[in-house]
């Protein structure tokens, strides 16, 4: 028989495939997570892991102790969901966002949420890369793809476009700006290509063929700054770019429209706290589709 506490481990080194990063998640050392596995693997008489260069892998037996174990986690989840509600129906929901929408959108309009429920608390993971549900690095996960798991629900949150800006400097200094066929004459701000973490970021191409881009970042904020400051264009979301005031847009009649997709864990959908973000993230966004989609600016 084994110990019932060792499929947290388990489920941590499959999700990371490495000792030192559960070791991390967990608050423990690398040589305590390995005494787990090793525990399982003896209690089950079977082998679960193989470890490659790329990390550990599940063997066939691992594969179907799996199943077994999301079960019963998402069972503790569910029944840790329900006793936290029955003491407080509030409490901390974390939202997993990307840069761009968590800095440039939610952060400044959650205040409205949190008025009308005090007792809730919100966590806003806001960064440059993809924040798993799956690993429990948040409740709620805003993501550029549609995530495919059974264990998830998911629905779209919102269409949104973005568009050309620069700085008035930039546009003083550098050549005429009258169509797209000039836009191989201009300076551009980008992404690092193969640090890129989702396939929707790659949209130069879209409005330049031969982009000269001079100024490379994972971030979209420090995109923006680059643009500010006078380095070139930057394809930026409306819902930033027409309302930084030291920004102007260029050739606005040029966009290209993205999705922003929604999805949490299926046993906290019926948590009470959760729906009440998940619902006002949804009818906020149906609310401010004028900015999402560039119907309306401050300049």
């Amino acid at each position: 028989m084994f110990d019932w506490g060792d499929l947290r481990y388990f489920l941590e080194l499959h999700r990371t495939g490495r000792l030192l990063a559960v070791a991390k998640r967990m608050d423990t050392t690398h040589a305590t997570v390995a005494r787990h596995i090793e525990q399982l693997e003896r209690g089950l008489g079977t082998q679960l892991f193989v470890q490659h260069t790329g990390g550990y892998q599940l063997t066939p037996a691992g594969q179907a102790l799996l199943q077994h174990a999301e079960a019963m986690e998402n069972t503790a989840l569910l029944a840790q969901e329900e006793l936290s509600q029955s003491i407080s129906p509030l409490g901390q929901v974390r939202i997993g966002v990307t840069e761009g929408l968590g800095n440039g959108f939610l952060a400044q309009r959650l205040g409205g949420l949190l008025k009308q429920y005090p007792g809730l608390e919100v966590e806003l993971v806001s960064v440059p890369r993809f924040v798993s549900i799956t690993n429990r690095e948040a409740d709620i996960a805003i993501t550029l793809e549609q995530p495919i798991a059974d264990l998830l629900i998911s629905r779209l949150l919102t269409r949104y476009r973005l568009g050309l800006y620069a700085s008035p400097a930039y546009l003083r200094e550098a050549p005429p700006l009258r169509s797209r066929e000039d836009l191989n004459q201009h300076a551009w701000i980008g992404y690092v290509d193969d640090l890129l973490f989702t396939q929707e970021l790659m949209f130069q191409q879209s409005f330049c063929r031969h982009p000269q881009v001079i100024f490379r970042s994972t971030s979209v904020s420090a995109q923006q700054q680059a643009a500010r400051s006078g380095v070139g264009l930057a394809i930026l979301p409306h819902f930033v770019g027409a309302y930084d005031v030291q920004l102007q847009a260029v050739l606005p009649e040029l966009f290209i429209e993205r999705k922003y997709w929604m999805s949490t864990r299926r046993e906290l959908h019926r948590s009470v706290r959760l729906r009440l973000v998940w619902d006002y993230l949804l009818g906020l966004c149906e609310q401010e589709q004028a900015v999402l989609m560039g119907g309306s600016g401050a300049h």
